[in-house]
Order: structure tokens, then sequence, then C-alpha cells
């Protein structure tokens, strides 16, 4: 079992809300230790507001349930879930367990959820985690300190959410696709490829290669490095790239050919991923 050094006399939920005490916003939402054993311990993603946040949950005994792309799987102890809300799952305590102990951290921010969308691809929702790993100390740092009420700072939260988030990124990658979907991977990477100027959908390319989105989105993501979105957008600014380098096309001719709605969506993207305006970039010669 983890040991939280020193831990608080800690209740069935012992909770710290830092956008409540905190002068500035922190990356940090709730934090806490907890212990649940009603049968009414039931979260469903779709069912948590609108508001955006990841949620790193670790048990430490007992065992829950998660439910994610219509497979149910249980979450024994030395397990870390790791989601995002809004989002289609759906944990539980079950009723053959009769204990769930965890910690849990809720983390906010742009980069943090940009940076958590590909650790869930890369990974999953759930990753076997030795107690003694960086991760998991972290995040205990994280509740130790927000529960004897020594996190006040905004920027200290920031940075310790912060540091959870990139020991997450460096885990090695345990998920690869079975040389048997490669065939059906690069099948959909063609398909993307030659409908660069169609309004393709993640949906579209998993049905390229015969699989459901979910199934497709980890395989691609193992295989690849990155969400199907995020590779498809990757893919369309380097075709625009293409194009400003060795055409005369106009930016709305580009933006058409490479599956933008509009030259004004081409130029904000272009920018985000290169750090300059198309017609900068098309000048440089770069």
């Amino acid at each position: 079992m983890l040991a939280l050094k020193n831990p608080p006399p800690l209740g069935e939920h012992s909770v710290f809300f830092p956008d409540r005490t905190l002068p500035l916003r922190a990356m940090l939402g709730n934090v806490g230790h907890s212990v649940v054993r009603e049968a009414h311990y039931n979260w469903h993603g779709l069912k948590r507001g609108r508001a955006e946040f990841s949620l790193f949950q670790y048990t430490l005994a007992g065992q829950g349930c998660l439910r994610i792309g219509g497979k149910t799987t249980p979450v024994v102890a030395g397990t870390a879930m790791l989601l995002h809300i809004p989002h289609d799952h759906h944990y539980w305590l079950p009723p053959d367990s009769p204990s769930w102990e965890f910690i849990y951290v809720c983390l906010h921010g742009r980069e943090v959820t940009r940076l958590w969308r590909t650790i869930e691809h890369t990974h999953g929702a759930l990753v076997s985690l030795e107690a003694t790993s960086p991760s998991v100390t972290c995040a205990a740092r994280i509740v130790r300190e927000a529960l004897t009420h020594r996190l006040t700072d905004a920027f200290a939260a920031s940075a310790l959410a912060y540091e959870l988030t990139m020991r997450l990124s460096a885990l090695p990658r345990t998920h690869h696709p079975h040389p048997q979907a490669q065939p059906a991977l690069e099948r959909a990477r063609q398909f993307a490829q030659q409908h660069l100027a169609e309004p393709l959908s993640v949906t579209d390319l998993a049905q390229q290669a015969g699989m459901s989105r979910y199934h497709f989105s980890r395989l691609f993501a193992a295989h690849t490095g990155l969400p199907p979105a995020s590779w498809l957008t990757e893919q369309r600014i380097k075709e625009a790239a293409r194009l400003l380098r060795g055409t005369s096309l106009s930016l709305k001719e580009i933006a058409a050919h490479c599956g933008f709605p509009n030259p004004n969506y081409l130029s904000r993207v272009f920018r985000g991923q290169t750090g300059m305006p198309p017609a900068t970039y098309r000048r440089s010669g770069s």
C-alpha cells in the first residue's frame, strides 16, 4: 500500500478545492484520498458538467470497475485511471467489492488537457504503476501537501500539476498494435492522405480500418505516437506548407485543398503548428 507520509486524519472523503482557497486559479482542481464503501458511488463522465478537466485516480486497496468503449474492466490496487471529463466513461464501486481506496488528482488548463489526451491515447485509460513510480509518488506528494494545508500558492500548485502530467508523459509505451492491425492502420492513413480535402472524422478513418472508433484510436496512437485527429491536422498542415512553398495558389484555394473550412481557420492552425502565418512562411522559403 502507498504510504502518505504523516497524513492527517482522513474521513471517507478528504477533498481540497484550490479554486476556492488559492488567490489565483491553479491547474489543480479537487485533490484527495478516499475510501468508498457505499454502493451509490457511481460516476459517469458525461454527467459531470461541461467544464473540462483531467483525472488521475490511483487505487491503493479494494477494487472498482471502469466501463469505457463498451468494455468493463476491474480497477485493482496498483492501477491508475487516466480519464478526462466530459467523456463517455463510467466507473463505480461494484457490489462484490466491500471498499475501494484511492488517491485522486483533478487537473485543469489548456496545456494539461492537450498533453493528457496524448497520454490517454498512448497508454489507455488504465495503467499499472508501482507505488514507488515517479508518477504515483508525485501524485501522493500533491495529496499530502493539499491535505495538510501546505499547498496555498497557485504557482506551486500548478507546478505540481504540470510535473504530474510530465511524469505520465514520460511513461514508456506499453501498447503496441498487433502486426495484424498494421495493414488496417496503414489503409486508414492512405485513405486520409488521399482525401485531405474532405471533412474527415476519426470515425471515418476507423471505418476504413474496420474497427470501432475507440479501438482504432488506441492502436493508431500507439502506432504513430499521435491521436488520429492530431495526426490528421499535422498531415493537412504539411500539405498546406508544401503548397505554400511550391505553388502560387491562393490561401483560400489551399484551405479548400487541405480540408480547412476557410482561410482564416487555416491561418490560425498553421500559425499554431509552425509559429508563423502562412504568408510569412511562403515569403521565407522555409
